[in-house]
């Protein structure tokens, strides 16, 4: 039995251990010693935050995050280069928790002003249209700003959020974005995710958006990722096929002490199967995240050869020989047992970053 994708009808949270008590005064505390600083203040924060963290991280995370952006930048920079971006990568991602932390205090008109924008119309008209639209992104700039200044366009955002424990905290992260305009479905194994971002889609003329760079149910089809096999989310995809609706991707990227919005042109994905349409998403979210590798912030393991090395396709692809027809008959594979793994519920297209800093 299919469970109902409601916050309101989540069953009730079972009993917090004290590490999930320990957890959730720690975000509570740093949420509220960022809400307190003057602006000046916090703008210096990420530098130095960021930079200590890269210090102090763990080698296996400093090295997974190089091995991501070197894929990203196609192993085009030196060492020292590659060293720089990493670090600028985590004042970045530094920059993105104090930005969720101090959400609830930000004025719309002054992120608005503080804001420059590249292809916005591409989604106002989706607005305008009344039939709504999908919006893909990924773990890019300042996401919950981002939503945040969608409201102030009236883009009709709702987002999906992966249902975590400790459950206050995943409420906290629910009500800070329902004020801030951020319409939010949890994400239930067994529930109607996709069945309710269609309704929102048709009914409402919603904007549903989902993340499309990760993957969190090593079930998502293996295509090709800044030229290497990596699985990747079939929601955006499928969920066009449901609405015949085109597909945005864009970002909320951070600009100085401001931020800058970028939409690319819609894509028709509509009339292709899954894999093929989650394949053109794929490749056109490689050109927004080449744009801006610093904000990229996938801090996991993300490609198949990192995170399932023994998989056939991995091997295929080490010895130059052709995965992709592999990866296609694996997806075709995964979908004949229930015979509609396009509609089955797919990867959240907001999980809350704490599950995998």
């Amino acid at each position: 039995m299919r469970q109902a994708a409601s916050l309101e009808d989540l069953p009730p949270p079972p009993d917090e251990s004290l590490g999930q008590k320990a957890v959730y005064w720690q975000y509570r505390s740093v949420w509220e010693a960022a809400a307190r600083l003057p602006d000046r203040l916090a703008r210096r924060v990420p530098g130095r935050v960021g930079a200590l963290w890269y210090r102090f991280a763990s080698d296996a995370q400093r090295e997974q995050v190089r091995r991501n952006l070197d894929r990203v930048t196609r192993g085009h920079l030196s060492d020292r280069d590659l060293d720089r971006l990493v670090r600028d990568a985590y004042v970045s991602y530094a920059r993105y928790w104090l930005d969720s932390f101090r959400l609830h205090t930000m004025d719309g008109d002054e992120v608005v002003a503080a804001s420059t924008g590249e292809g916005l119309h591409h989604v106002d008209a989706f607005r305008d249209s009344g039939r709504g639209g999908i919006f893909a992104t990924g773990h890019l700039g300042s996401w919950d700003v981002g939503a945040f200044f969608t409201s102030q366009r009236r883009w009709g955002m709702v987002v999906v959020a992966e249902v975590v424990e400790p459950r206050r905290l995943f409420e906290r992260f629910v009500e800070l974005r329902r004020a801030a305009g951020i319409d939010v479905i949890p994400l239930v194994r067994g529930g109607d995710m996709l069945d309710r971002l269609e309704a929102r889609i048709t009914d409402e003329g919603a904007l549903a958006t989902l993340l499309a760079d990760r993957d969190l149910t090593r079930k998502g089809p293996i295509v090709e990722f800044f030229g290497e096999p990596c699985r990747l989310p079939p929601g955006t995809a499928a969920l066009a096929r449901r609405t015949g609706r085109p597909v945005c991707i864009g970002a909320f990227l951070t600009e100085g002490d401001g931020f800058r919005g970028v939409v690319h042109a819609p894509i028709e994905v509509a009339e292709l199967d899954v894999y093929d349409g989650t394949q053109e998403v794929a490749a056109e979210l490689e050109k927004l995240i080449e744009r801006y590798p610093d904000q990229w912030h996938v801090f996991v393991r993300n490609w198949l050869a990192d995170r399932e090395p023994d998989h056939p396709v991995v091997a295929a692809w080490q010895r130059g020989e052709d995965w992709r027809s592999l990866a296609r008959t694996e997806w075709a594979e995964r979908r004949r047992p229930s015979g509609a793994a396009e509609l089955a519920p797919q990867d959240p297209s907001d999980t809350p970053p704490e599950a995998e800093a």
